[in-house]
């Protein structure tokens, strides 16, 4: 009987044959274990689009987590903003612009604070919409409550609610007010902008600690190298401030 080449050499090494098996199972794990971590991916971060296996999935993951990042550092800026820009209009702060308000007969300091206010706060409230978490919508539901209590003085300087939840202004109505009113509506510690300061640094809290969740999302998965430094230039992009 004639022995094949490929047989008898399989019959006299039978390591390479193990080792062939080795390397066909290693390649069925490694297989499952992509498909298996691009689930995870898509778990975390709720995109059901993601498929895929290997740098493909790894790429999908590291777009999404960037993009959910900078959506976070966004709200963050927004939120810090409305807290400087309420902080800035209390009438308890040493010489505060209702005093140099006085001082000058001009209220344009006053109206532009508040006219930054108002545009920080419809950030906020948009990006706490969009995030749809239900942390950020309890802080949205909260927020709303105070603008509707406080609708009737905000409304007598010029600022009033929309359907959306966001703040209009009523620039010409807004610039005419005087320096009394508007110390009472937007510079009193117990007022909306007051509180609604205090609640936008909670909404920064936590924006902060979501930024952190996904910045350990891309490392954990892949070990890849600090995507916040280097020759990606993610870092500085995500640093951006608006």
């Amino acid at each position: 009987m004639r022995v094949t080449r490929n047989y008898r050499s399989g019959m006299l090494n039978p390591r390479s044959k193990t080792n062939k098996q080795n390397s066909l199972l290693k390649s069925a794990l490694s297989r499952n274990n992509s498909s298996s971590r691009a689930s995870r991916i898509a778990a975390l971060l709720g995109n059901k689009n993601i498929s895929g296996t290997g740098n493909t999935a790894d790429r999908n993951f590291t777009a999404s987590a960037s993009q959910s990042q900078k959506f976070y550092y966004d709200m963050q800026y927004h939120a810090k903003q409305v807290g400087e820009y309420g902080e800035s209009l209390k009438s308890s702060q040493k010489d505060s612009l209702y005093d140099k308000a006085r001082e000058n007969g001009s209220t344009e300091q006053i109206v532009s604070n508040v006219k930054n206010f108002v545009k920080q706060y419809n950030n906020m409230i948009t990006d706490l919409k969009e995030s749809g978490t239900r942390t950020d919508t309890a802080y949205l539901t909260q927020l709303n409550s105070m603008a509707r209590i406080a609708e009737r003085e905000l409304a007598s300087t010029g600022v009033s609610r929309k359907a959306d939840g966001t703040l209009a202004i009523d620039e010409e109505k807004l610039s005419a007010v005087d320096v009394d009113t508007l110390e009472k509506v937007w510079g009193s510690s117990s007022g909306f902008p007051s509180k609604v300061a205090a609640r936008a640094g909670s909404v920064a809290a936590t924006a902060e600690q979501k930024i952190e969740a996904e910045k350990s999302s891309i490392y954990s998965p892949f070990d890849r190298t600090n995507l916040y430094g280097g020759g990606s230039g993610l870092g500085s992009y995500f640093n951006y401030r608006r």
